[in-house]
C-alpha cells in the first residue's frame, strides 16, 4: 500500500467501531482501484469521513451508498441487513479459525430468504438457518480460496461446484484474496435483486444530500471528493444497461470537487462529470 493509512482508535459503540472498520477496508479497496488516489497520510474524520494530507493539500472524501427504498411495511430492510451480516459475521469467524488469507468475500443473496425468519431473530427456527448459512458460507470460501494475492473467484450457478453446493437463498460467492494489501478482512451481504438500480436519479440524489451536508465539512480541506458506493449493481434484477451507462456519463450539480462511483464487487471506479455549485 502506498499511502499512510493508520486506523484511529475512537472509544465508541460496537456498532460505530464495526461501521469504522469497514469504512476503513473499503477505502483501502477504493485506495488500490483508484488510479487517481493522492499519496499521503489518510486518517479517519467525521466530517468528511476521511481526510487524506499529500505534500502540498488536504483533500476531505465522504463516503456514501446507494441503498434501496422501500416504502411499504411488508419488507424491513434493516432487519434483512442485521440477520445477514449476523451470518457473515459467524461465517467469518468459523473461516478465520482455520486460515489466515485476508480475503473480501461478497454474498449475493437472493430476496426471499424468509422474511418471517428475520423479522423474528430470537427464534429457533432463525437461529438454525442462521447457523446453517454460516456454515455453509464458511465451507464454500475454503472450498475455492484464491492463493494468489489479488486474485478472484467467483462462486455462482453457473458452476459445477456452485450449482451443487450453493443453498437455494444465495446467487453467488465472490471471494477475493486481499493478503498483503488490507489488514482485514471484509465479509459482506448483499440483496441482490433489492439493490437500488443505478441511475440518474439515484446518483443526484446521493450528491444532493451530500451537498447539504458539505456546509459542516472540516472547512480547512482544499478540496473535497465524494465517494457514492454500489452494492454490486450487475446482480439485480433491475439493472438496466442503458440507464447505468447514462448515469455514468450524466453531468451533476455538485459541491464536492470530484465525485466517483466505486463499484464494490467488482472494485470498479468511475469519476463522474460534475459541475461545480456554489456554497
Amino acid at each position: 500500500m502506498r499511502n499512510d493509512i493508520k486506523e484511529t482508535k475512537v472509544n465508541s459503540s460496537v456498532n460505530q467501531a464495526k461501521k469504522d472498520r469497514r469504512e476503513w477496508t473499503i477505502m483501502n479497496l477504493f485506495a488500490e482501484s483508484c488510479s487517481c488516489f493522492p499519496i499521503g497520510k489518510v486518517e479517519k474524520s467525521e466530517c468528511p469521513d476521511f481526510i487524506v494530507t499529500t505534500q502540498h493539500k488536504k483533500i476531505g472524501i465522504e463516503l456514501t451508498e446507494l441503498k434501496y427504498e422501500r416504502r411499504d411495511t411488508k419488507f424491513n430492510m434493516r432487519a434483512h441487513e442485521d440477520f445477514l451480516s449476523g451470518i457473515m459475521l459467524r461465517a467469518q469467524m468459523i473461516y478465520d479459525k482455520k486460515h489466515e488469507l485476508v480475503l473480501v468475500v461478497d454474498v449475493h443473496f437472493s430476496d426471499n430468504i424468509a422474511p418471517d425468519i428475520v423479522l423474528s431473530p430470537d427464534s429457533d427456527d432463525a437461529d438454525l438457518l442462521r447457523v446453517g448459512l454460516s456454515e455453509s458460507i464458511a465451507k464454500i470460501v475454503e472450498d475455492n480460496l484464491p492463493e494468489a494475492t489479488g486474485k478472484k473467484y467467483i462462486v455462482d450457478r453457473m458452476s459445477k461446484y456452485g450449482d451443487i453446493n450453493l443453498p437455494k437463498v444465495i446467487e453467488s460467492v465472490h471471494i477475493i484474496n486481499m493478503t498483503g494489501r488490507l489488514e482485514e478482512a471484509l465479509w459482506y451481504a448483499s440483496i441482490s435483486t433489492r439493490v437500488k438500480p443505478l441511475s440518474v436519479e439515484s446518483i443526484a440524489q446521493r450528491i444532493e444530500d451530500k451537498n447539504q451536508k458539505m456546509l459542516k465539512y472540516d472547512d480547512t480541506c482544499d478540496e473535497q471528493w465524494l465517494l457514492i458506493i454500489q452494492n454490486s449493481f450487475l446482480m439485480s434484477s433491475q439493472y438496466d444497461p442503458v440507464a447505468v451507462k447514462r448515469a455514468l456519463k450524466h453531468r451533476y450539480s455538485s459541491r464536492f470537487k470530484r465525485v466517483f462511483v466505486f463499484e464494490r464487487s467488482e472494485a470498479h471506479v468511475t469519476e463522474l462529470n460534475v459541475i461545480r455549485k456554489i456554497r
